[in-house]
């Protein structure tokens, strides 16, 4: 897709998105805003999650380019985060990376869920990253 189109797609998401709060959106997205690792400023970013017992799995993909998106170079700098949805609300977070038997089976529920992120997998050689979202303590 056309970088272009793809900016301005997401630019119209993130407003539909403060304008409903995330309700309605036909996915369940969520609004991540993490900490700029250099410039120490939030950055924000809407992405699609996949509802787990312990919160919300994001998958990091980036559309299965080779680079990990900035927001999880964020978060491996600093886990922790805000998280805005729907279902909810506003929350202090932190991210941890599943591994092992969990992520694997996190990742076919995923797949069966949600083809496309089979798609991106087959795209890039590197491990496409699931971040579980849990509550801030």
């Amino acid at each position: 897709m056309n970088r272009r189109v793809m900016v301005g797609m997401m630019r119209i998401q993130n407003l539909v998105f403060s304008l409903t709060g995330g309700r309605g959106m036909g996915m369940p997205l969520l609004r991540l805003t993490t900490t700029g690792r250099s410039s120490g400023a939030p950055r924000s970013v809407l992405l699609l999650y996949l509802d787990d017992a312990r919160g919300p799995i994001v998958i990091a993909s980036a559309a299965g380019a080779d680079d990990d998106p900035q927001w999880w170079k964020n978060l491996q700098a600093n886990s922790n985060a805000t998280l805005q949805s729907a279902q909810h609300g506003t929350i202090a977070v932190t991210a941890s990376e599943l591994d092992g038997d969990d992520r694997e089976q996190t990742w076919q529920r995923l797949v069966s869920e949600r083809p496309v992120y089979g798609r991106y997998q087959q795209q890039t050689e590197r491990r496409i990253p699931l971040v579980a979202l849990s509550p801030a303590e």
